[in-house]
């Protein structure tokens, strides 16, 4: 296992962060997400938002808008990964690190 790509996201109030990392279809990674600081009581959650998969010349899509959507998954044959921050008050920070399995 190793670390293919690392990220963090931060927000203050009501936002709905996302982020899309490039993979690649012939590997298989775990997908982490995780809060790390929360100032606040607010409500705050990271979330993977969506997967895409190539079909042949298609590209396809899977959206995963959920507030309970998975902080952490495998993912197998996908092109992108798209991991999420929402937040509604306070201040919040997320980080997460995708690693090829």
């Amino acid at each position: 296992m190793e670390v293919a790509n690392t990220f963090w996201m931060w927000t203050t109030g009501d936002f709905d962060e996302t982020l899309t990392i490039a993979l690649d279809p012939s590997r298989t990674y775990l997908v982490q997400t995780y809060l790390v600081k929360t100032d606040g009581s607010d409500y705050a959650h990271t979330y993977i938002a969506e997967v895409c998969n190539q079909d042949g010349d298609q590209i396809l899509c899977g959206v995963r808008d959920e507030g309970d959507s998975d902080s952490v998954e495998i993912i197998s044959q996908a092109v992108s990964v798209t991991v999420g921050l929402r937040t509604k008050g306070g201040a919040h920070r997320a980080e997460g690190v995708v690693f090829a399995l």
